[in-house]
C-alpha cells in the first residue's frame, strides 16, 4: 500500500476524527507518536488486507492505557 502525503493535513483530520470518537465514548484522546507511526500504517494495511482491526485496537488501547496512567498519576501527586 502507498501512502500519501496531502498538504492539507489529511493525517492530522483523521487524528482529530479518531479523538472525537474517543471522547464522544467517554474515552480520552490520544496522541500518536511519530515514533509509532510505522506501527499505525502496519495497522491501516492489517485492516486493509485482511480486514483485521486488532493491531489498529492494541495500538490505541495502549495509547488510552497511558493517558488513562498518566492521569492517576496526577491525581497521586
Amino acid at each position: 500500500m502507498t501512502y500519501v502525503s496531502y498538504c492539507d493535513g489529511n493525517g492530522r483530520t483523521g487524528r482529530l476524527l479518531v479523538n472525537l470518537e474517543l471522547m464522544k465514548e467517554g474515552y480520552p484522546p490520544i496522541d500518536i507518536k511519530f515514533t509509532d507511526r510505522i506501527a499505525y500504517y502496519n495497522a491501516f494495511d492489517e485492516y486493509h488486507v485482511k480486514h483485521n482491526l486488532s493491531a489498529m485496537e492494541n495500538l490505541f488501547a495502549g495509547y488510552i492505557n497511558a493517558r488513562l496512567d498518566m492521569y492517576l498519576d496526577m491525581l497521586q501527586d
